[in-house]
């Protein structure tokens, strides 16, 4: 895998063969990306250091000659790219809310009753063990609208323009994206146990890895209706073994707190079970036919009861009949931190929810031109997790190294050393372990003004380049 290389190059080279309809528009948008890139954090205003720039910039968000999805295809194609270079990879589909202050035109509400809009993201993500990122394989940006009053099961479920049914436009976007070129396993958080999404994937032959949400009606072994606690607290243990979860904050909306509560970091000790389920055709889908899936279950048989146990109940398409298939299986589940942590990369690194852009139109754009560098700012923390020790010119420039080195006046012998150099310019101590994105971002925007003062200092030759 060359995820120092990928890290390596500007971020413009994500739009490398975009179509806008404009040679001119083409050049701007990579010089644009260029710019965000080396300074993901900072306001537009100081991105754009004229106004000559910025109101370039700004003409660009408002073009109607092209919309978001034309800025984004290019990244898309790359992201692919990689992984057929590897062959087969993860598809980690979720939803999240981008949620903004003062007025904006095109907003709706948002599950938080602020404004804003949804993004629905598929992160392609790499089979190794560290999980590296690949980038974005499709986004499905859309504004909530009013409630549709009282309609049938039947109705809502048929609704193509359902949030549930937007799970499936994606994993459709990444199959067809993925046919003939690389192999892969979608994976979803319990959002994803609908009906139709887990009987479109089996129809177009996805394979995938579910978190369960819905206590369905399932055949038991004498093809008799029960529900499917039932037979997964009749699963007996078939192995143990010990995992590491993360501290987790607390969740502000009710809804996310009830089922993410917080926790502390700790080693657990899990067992696991897995099956095989029919599953019958809900009432209001009486045409479609009934699924069979595998089930997996992880759980904790002696909780501390301090804190949330760890339970988990997972859908999958792939094999489950030896102890490492079932290992495989939750080991593939774990990986959809990685989205969680692109959010947070877009959101905090890049500060998208701060920027002030008037519509929904602007704001989709810009999404698109963030996109690959919030990628690239996670596959920096990514190589530097995974390749400690690689140079620390894959996850900055040469001169913002020779910088860093001048104010901290030691060496930078390692990716590691940099990304903490860098970290610490945004305030992070050392003592608190690997830098946030807050801490990252801050300290981007202060690593770009120091290498700007730097370069100068080089073209008036009164800087020690030695």
């Amino acid at each position: 895998m060359n995820s120092g290389e990928w890290l390596a190059g500007d971020v413009a080279t994500e739009f490398d063969g975009s179509e806008l309809g404009d040679p001119r528009r083409e050049r701007r948008l990579g010089k644009i990306a260029s710019k965000l890139g080396d300074d993901p954090g900072a306001s537009f205003p100081d991105v754009f250091s004229t106004g000559a720039e910025l109101e370039g910039f700004y003409r660009f968000l408002r073009n109607d000659s092209f919309d978001w999805t034309d800025v984004l295809k290019p990244h898309v194609e790359a992201t692919c790219a990689r992984a057929e270079e590897l062959g087969e990879c993860l598809a980690i589909h979720d939803t999240t809310n981008f949620i903004f202050k003062g007025e904006r035109d095109g907003l709706g509400p948002t599950s938080s009753k602020a404004q804003g809009f949804i993004g629905h993201l598929s992160l392609l993500v790499g089979m190794d063990d560290a999980r590296t990122p690949l980038g974005v394989g499709a986004i499905d940006q859309y504004v909530r609208a009013g409630r549709k009053g009282r309609r049938s099961v039947g109705e809502r479920l048929d609704d193509k323009t359902s949030e549930g049914q937007r799970w499936l436009k994606g994993a459709e976007a990444i199959n067809k994206l993925a046919k003939d070129r690389f192999e892969c396993i979608h994976v979803a958080d319990r959002e994803g146990d609908t009906f139709p999404f887990l009987s479109g994937m089996l129809e177009f032959g996805g394979r995938f890895v579910i978190r369960v949400a819905q206590n369905r009606r399932v055949l038991d072994e004498d093809e008799e209706l029960t529900r499917l606690h039932e037979v997964v607290l009749g699963l007996k243990a078939e192995s143990s073994f010990d995992i590491t979860v993360s501290k987790r904050g607390k969740r502000l909306n009710p809804t996310q707190a009830k089922s993410h509560p917080s926790r502390e970091g700790r080693n657990v000790t899990v067992s696991i079970a897995g099956t095989s389920v029919c599953v019958a055709v809900p009432v209001a889908r009486r045409k479609a036919m009934e699924i069979e899936m595998n089930l997996v279950r992880v759980w904790e048989e002696n909780p501390d009861p301090n804190e949330p146990s760890v339970e988990w109940i997972l859908w999958t398409t792939e094999p489950t009949g030896t102890i490492k298939q079932l290992r495989r299986v939750v080991e593939i589940y774990r990986a959809r931190w990685v989205i969680e942590e692109y959010f947070k990369a877009l959101k905090t690194g890049c500060q998208f929810e701060r920027r002030q852009l008037e519509s929904f139109d602007t704001l989709s754009t810009a999404l698109a031109l963030f996109a690959p560098v919030a990628w690239k700012l996670l596959l920096a923390r990514s190589v530097v997790r995974s390749i400690p020790d690689s140079p620390p010119d894959r996850v900055i420039s040469r001169a913002q190294v020779a910088y860093l080195e001048g104010k901290y006046k030691k060496p930078l012998h390692t990716a590691r050393d940099a990304l903490y150099a860098m970290a610490k310019l945004g305030g992070h101590l050392s003592q608190n372990g690997e830098p946030g994105w807050l801490t990252l971002g801050r300290g981007y925007e202060k690593l770009a003004t120091g290498e700007a003062f730097y370069q100068e200092m080089i073209r008036l030759n009164i800087c020690d380049q030695s």
